[in-house]
């Protein structure tokens, strides 16, 4: 991998762990004319060279940056006994996600609070964190794949599947995304989403694809098991919204990332002017989590072994809703829509 000097006008690369990053002048990514095959050798050899840096404690000189200039001051990754800026992976990667969720939990305790006592038939007895979305029958595949599964899980627990098995890890399983063939050997609720991933091929850059996994598979785990603990795990513009509790309505809303846009489809769904078939297209064709470094930085390879993580920096960045933005193809076909999410417009340079 090439050596990049840094410009007082360049963005360096989010580095999480010793290694050598290439460090872009201007945001990147692969070139569209490849296909998918050459992106995936691309990637591939970019976590390689990635994995070999880190076992070789390659570092990148004077010019390497660590996460500093992204984390607050109580955040600043440890040193080690050596004086080199660097963490091990479980250590960062657990630090910077336990403060994560502390920050998320705070707000995720208020929306508890005020949705307490109240389910879905507008009873009472029922916390917040345990209260069910409410969904009509299936209107496309997508929504017979996620009831399906729901459904599934729900059974096995009522047959006494101890809920660790039937939830699985913490974090679902990245390494399908560049290598599809390995998803056989995931958890079924990470495997579940790979899978639907796959079936939608404008959803192609490594970003959008990584964060649309990532809440996709806490929605989904949390409805499993919906205990404070996995309520608070998500952000807190995913939490159900009130209209998603009282009103039925397709499954595939409610992993939509804009609270405005789910209450208004909630409220305005009708198959003549919201059909999934036609809605996905202009969705995932514009998608953008407005990452500004090399796609593969989105990730983190494991010293020890074959495993992918998700970049802590990045788990931060998609957290946040104003990194998430569709283009104006979508704002055109669905005018309704265009006030209930961020339109990226060209010239937007906005992260």
């Amino acid at each position: 991998m090439n050596h990049h000097v840094l410009s007082p006008n360049s963005a360096a690369t989010p580095v999480a762990l010793s290694g050598q990053w290439q460090v872009p002048s201007t945001p990147q990514n692969l070139d569209p004319r490849l296909n998918a095959n050459a992106q995936h050798m691309i990637q591939t050899q970019q976590l390689s060279q990635q994995r070999y840096d880190l076992e070789h404690n390659l570092d990148m000189g004077p010019e390497r940056l660590g996460l500093d200039f992204l984390l607050d001051g109580n955040q600043r990754p440890n040193k080690v006994s050596n004086g080199t800026d660097i963490t091990p992976t479980s250590t960062l990667y657990q630090d910077i996600s336990r403060e994560s969720e502390r920050e998320s939990s705070e707000h995720h305790r208020s929306n508890s609070v005020t949705s307490s006592n109240v389910n879905h038939n507008g009873g009472s007895g029922m916390m917040g964190h345990s209260a069910p979305i409410r969904n009509s029958h299936p209107t496309c595949p997508l929504d017979s794949l996620l009831l399906d599964f729901l459904h599934e899980r729900q059974q096995r627990a009522a047959e006494g599947v101890a809920t660790p098995k039937l939830v699985g890890p913490a974090y679902p399983s990245v390494s399908s995304l560049l290598n599809p063939a390995r998803s056989v050997h995931s958890h079924p609720l990470s495997k579940v989403f790979t899978d639907i991933l796959a079936t939608f091929p404008d959803l192609s850059t490594l970003p959008e694809q990584v964060a649309v996994l990532y809440i996709m598979f806490l929605i989904m785990r949390w409805q499993i098991s919906p205990t404070q603990e996995n309520y608070d795990r998500l952000p807190d513009w995913v939490t159900p919204r009130p209209s998603q509790l009282f009103t039925p309505h397709p499954a595939w809303i409610d992993h939509l990332p804009w609270p405005k846009m789910r209450d208004r489809l909630v409220r305005d769904y009708n198959p003549r002017d919201y059909l999934f078939d036609n809605f996905f297209i202009p969705f995932t064709t514009t998608l953008s989590l407005n990452w500004p470094y090399e796609p593969t930085d989105t990730l983190l390879s494991s010293p020890e072994n074959d495993d992918l993580m998700i970049n802590p920096v990045f788990e931060r960045h998609l957290r946040r809703l104003e990194n998430w933005s569709l283009g104006p193809a979508f704002a055109t076909t669905f005018p309704g829509l265009a006030d209930t999410c961020r339109i990226k417009l060209e010239g937007d340079r906005r992260l």
